[in-house]
């Protein structure tokens, strides 16, 4: 048994690197498994309240935002209307749709329509590629190399480990102008296995330092349906079905289509970024940290990151902003994580657990794009 440490000093911060015994360990997962158990205990009315006045502001942005961009005329209207569509868009997509498929709302038999195997999402994003790739694995093997399919998010390089090849070097440019404008759509290249079929004939090492997806053993045909059905609906939606209203009505479908499409970038560059941001910290996981629920709690600690913003923006982050509350509670509902990080930052106190929070949405960011251009390029070694 490793001898017991002294406690962790600023200098020193405890993570689950860190040699610990199994005492240390288990009164860590006590006091966060005494965290959970008390959110837990106070679900009721209010979560089920909240998701249904969510869904309604959704709903009545969408009806808002398009009758402006359909009926509304001049710039004030149509940059109010993209505003409403975008509002609709963002809360459909992360606030409900992300939160909703963790399990969030299944302790509630009254609202079947938010349990996570029942529910559509207002995205295009296949629902079951999802659960599989980002619930039961990245959720499970937060930052460890090989194992977290979101550490290495389609071609990206965020680690020494990963062998570096030249398309890296292009990276940011690739990303901040490519990949994010279009992030939501992505997202199946990624969970249904596409990214790892172009990167075994792409790369020179071919998934080397990449998490293999779990395809669930369908075929090449039934992933390319599933992902053709999730991004179609969306697509036939906002740029066929509302633009042919418009010119049907005498409306100008340019106008409906322009608003359209200026939310959508929006959103995909809101969720891309606020995502990414809050979770590439740089440092590798154990592949052992599974093994104890404890360690299991710091290598999320260690993985994840804050950043500040009040309780109505947060909700425009999806509560990702708590992405570390998140990573250690991810089927208690959103709203109630700026209360228990309250709690959460008390026991990192007590054990000398680096709490990691960023002042702003935009350093953040930064910090994120820095991590991206650190591994733009090879290691000092292989130069």
């Amino acid at each position: 048994m490793t001898e017991l440490l002294e406690p962790r000093t600023a200098d020193r911060p405890l993570t689950a690197a860190t040699p610990n015994d199994d005492a240390r360990l288990d009164a860590i997962e006590q006091e966060f498994e005494a965290i959970r158990a008390r959110a837990r205990a106070q679900l009721g009315a209010e979560d089920v309240a909240y998701i249904r006045r969510l869904r309604r502001n959704s709903r009545l942005a969408e009806v808002a935002g398009r009758g402006l961009l359909w009926f509304g005329r001049g710039p004030l209207s149509f940059i109010a209307g993209t505003g409403l569509v975008w509002l609709h868009r963002n809360l459909e997509a992360i606030e409900i749709g992300h939160n909703v498929l963790h399990g969030q709302y299944d302790y509630f038999p009254e609202i079947p329509e938010f349990h996570a195997h029942n529910f559509k999402w207002k995205a295009p994003i296949d629902e079951e590629g999802w659960r599989r790739e980002h619930n039961a694995m990245h959720h499970v093997h937060t930052n460890v190399y090989e194992k977290d399919p979101d550490l290495n998010h389609g071609l990206l390089r965020t680690n020494a480990q990963t062998p570096w090849n030249p398309a890296h070097r292009w990276q940011v440019p690739l990303y901040m102008f490519g990949v994010y404008p279009t992030m939501l759509y992505r997202f199946n290249g990624q969970n249904l296995g596409f990214a790892q079929d172009y990167r075994a004939e792409a790369f020179p090492a071919g998934n080397e330092g990449y998490a293999l997806v779990d395809t669930g053993g369908q075929s090449l045909e039934e992933r390319q349906k599933r992902n053709s059905r999730s991004i179609n609906r969306v697509l036939f939606k906002e740029y066929a079905v509302f633009p042919a209203l418009a010119l049907l009505t005498g409306r100008s479908p340019l106008r409906v289509l322009a608003g359209n499409a200026i939310a959508d970038m929006v959103n995909n560059y809101w969720i891309g970024l606020t995502i990414q941001a809050t979770h590439f910290t740089e440092p590798l996981q154990p592949e052992d940290a599974i093994d104890h629920k404890g360690r299991w709690y710091l290598s999320q600690l260690d993985s994840s990151v804050n950043f500040k913003g009040s309780r109505r923006m947060s909700i425009l982050w999806g509560h990702l902003n708590y992405q570390i509350e998140h990573h250690l509670f991810p089927d208690i509902p959103s709203h109630r994580y700026p209360d228990m990080a309250k709690e959460v930052k008390a026991v990192c106190a007590k054990h000398g657990i680096t709490y990691k929070l960023n002042d702003s949405w935009g350093k953040a960011i930064r910090n994120y794009v820095k991590v991206m251009w650190k591994y733009s390029f090879p290691n000092k070694a292989e130069a």
